[in-house]
């Protein structure tokens, strides 16, 4: 067995960038819709989601302290995405 060099890790690192930003976007967007949201929760659960989704990415590439960062910065996006997209009177 041999170490990586950087570029192997790059083409084998799953869910970075636009892979992670589009799981999100579609699962926020598709759940929204599941649960009965409208246009305006539709869209800010797909944006939001497709956000965290990029910031998942990020920690699942990053070690140590970053990791931790990105980790903290992907579920504070998808808890503020539940919070814009939540019906208050359900």
């Amino acid at each position: 067995m041999r170490e990586l060099t950087l570029e192997e890790v790059e083409d084998v690192n799953g869910g970075f960038g636009v892979v992670g930003a589009t799981i999100g976007a579609v699962t926020g967007g598709v759940s929204a819709a599941y649960n009965g949201g409208n246009a305006g929760q539709i869209a800010a659960a797909t944006i939001l989601g497709g956000v965290s989704g990029w910031f998942g990415g990020l920690a699942s590439a990053s070690s140590g302290f970053a990791r931790g960062m990105w980790g903290a910065y992907a579920v504070e996006v998808g808890v503020i995405g539940n919070a814009t997209t939540s019906d208050p009177s359900s």
